[in-house]
């Protein structure tokens, strides 16, 4: 897209200001776009948006785990013409126990992790522009199974494999719309919502020796977005530091020690 031309960007999940969604928008905003961004429970980027880009954005808050509310806000969405959507809000389980399984946290799950992009990426396709961009966010947990947060792990599976999907059937569209996953390992969100454990192991098991930041997530998503990238489609990038590599057992048999 050139310069000249308006540029408007559709972000989802942007409640906090330590968050993707939040880093995503505010890289865009910096480079021209218009943000529609998306929240549900909290609205706590507003602020920062208002005072550096005060005409640039417009906050809306819908609940992609309520289908109804869910159908609305697409509705109401088909009025614009996005150059990029990006689907970034994702729910993570708080409490899954395999012996004694509450199915309706799956459903909720999958409602916001693979329903929602889905139906926000086809409900809104007569609304994306020429040769748009759609990035999913993903995860590298996605890439493997899970002992505490499987349907987590399951949906990120199943988002990556909708990546896909919709790329092949946008790419042979006459718009050519590209969909690319990016699939982060640890970055550094909310302290509440990653474990101790993790805080203390994650860097540790990374070669990079460290999580990623999330200015560092929104820079790639920005390079997805651009000309730079206008030959990649359907494939999910993973960017977590070499993480998904090591393997623990292969670790510790090279003498390396983990600190607990």
């Amino acid at each position: 897209m050139s310069l000249q031309e308006k540029k408007v960007a559709l972000v989802t999940g942007v409640s906090r200001t330590n968050g993707i969604g939040f880093a995503i928008s505010k890289k865009l905003l910096s480079e021209g776009f218009f943000v529609h961004a998306v929240y549900n429970t909290e609205n706590l980027c507003e602020q920062e948006f208002r005072k550096f880009y005060p005409d640039q954005y417009k906050m809306y808050k819908a609940d992609f785990t309520d289908r109804e509310d869910l159908n609305e806000f697409i509705c109401a969405m088909k009025g614009e013409v996005y150059n990029v959507i990006v689907n970034n809000a994702g729910a993570f389980p708080e409490d899954e126990d395999y012996n004694n399984y509450d199915i309706n946290i799956w459903d909720s799950v999958f409602d916001v992790n693979v329903r929602a992009p889905f139906a926000i990426s086809t409900g809104l396709i007569n609304s994306i522009a020429q040769n748009g961009v759609i990035v999913n966010i993903c995860s590298t947990d996605g890439l493997k199974g899970s002992f505490s947060s499987m349907s987590y792990a399951a949906s990120k599976a199943a988002l990556i494999n909708v990546t896909k999907s919709l790329a092949i059937n946008y790419g042979f569209d006459k718009k050519q719309i590209r969909v690319v996953g990016v699939a982060p390992g640890w970055v550094k969100t909310d302290v509440n919502m990653i474990p101790e454990v993790s805080w203390k192991i994650a860097p540790q098991l990374t070669p990079l020796g460290r999580m990623a930041e999330t200015n560092e997530i929104a820079d790639f998503v920005s390079f997805l977005v651009s000309d730079k990238a206008s030959f990649i489609t359907g494939s999910t990038h993973i960017i977590d530091g070499g993480f998904n590599e090591v393997d623990y057992t292969f670790m510790r048999e090279s003498g390396k020690t983990i600190r607990e």
